[in-house]
């Protein structure tokens, strides 16, 4: 399933993993689809990370906010402190406290981001589609709200961020609807072409960039 064979000359090479990767991918996918079919899951990181985190919708979202243009790892760390806490009960100025203690760039705004989200997601539980999610939730453009819907368990949504556009040979650009779409739509056809979904595809890209598989 994890070929490193290409169809053409100019198609990216697909990582070579280890079988622990392997097994943590299939893992991690296994804990995307619980937390959108049953609302909570437990993550665990290990042996990558000596890290365990109880995830509900609400902090999922909230993780994929705060991690963007930040790291994985304060992400990770601001959703761990969220784990014995109800989110929806948090002001701006709480959330703001967590995520400047858990290193999270852009706190300030990312507060306001959560906390409206919060709310939106409790009208709109199930209402998973990107557009949606993209007009109507502050501080979610197509990567954002791809992040979310992965990790989900919606595995053909594709996360497109500078590493991936290089690693696909795109430029990177003004990301308009129709470029995010274009450059989708090849992460695809690459996925496909090896027997894999578009989320399987990034979590090897990304196993290759850290040594790890995250989310």
């Amino acid at each position: 399933m994890y070929s490193s064979k290409t169809s053409e000359s100019t198609e990216p090479k697909i990582p070579e993993v280890s079988d622990q990767i392997r097994e943590a991918i299939r893992k991690r996918l296994k804990e995307f689809d619980k937390l959108g079919k049953e609302g909570a899951t437990r993550f665990d990181f290990k042996p990558f990370l000596d890290l365990e985190i109880e995830a509900k919708l609400e902090t999922e979202l909230a993780f994929c906010i705060a991690t963007a243009n930040s790291s994985a790892k304060a992400g990770l760390k601001f959703q761990k402190a969220l784990e014995e806490l109800e989110i929806s009960k948090l002001d701006v100025e709480e959330l703001e406290k967590l995520l400047r203690s858990s290193g999270v760039r852009f706190h300030r705004k990312k507060a306001y981001y959560i906390h409206h989200a919060v709310e939106k997601l409790q009208k709109h539980k199930f209402e998973f589609d990107r557009d949606f999610l993209v007009s109507e939730f502050y501080g979610l453009g197509f990567k954002e709200a791809s992040h979310f819907l992965r990790n989900v368990g919606i595995e053909n949504v594709a996360i497109l961020d500078r590493h991936i556009l290089r690693w696909l040979g795109i430029e990177k650009k003004c990301m308009t609807r129709r470029r995010y779409l274009e450059a989708e739509k090849r992460m695809k056809e690459i996925a496909l072409a090896h027997q894999l979904s578009v989320a399987e595809l990034d979590l090897l890209i990304w196993s290759e960039k850290t040594k790890m598989v995250l989310k």
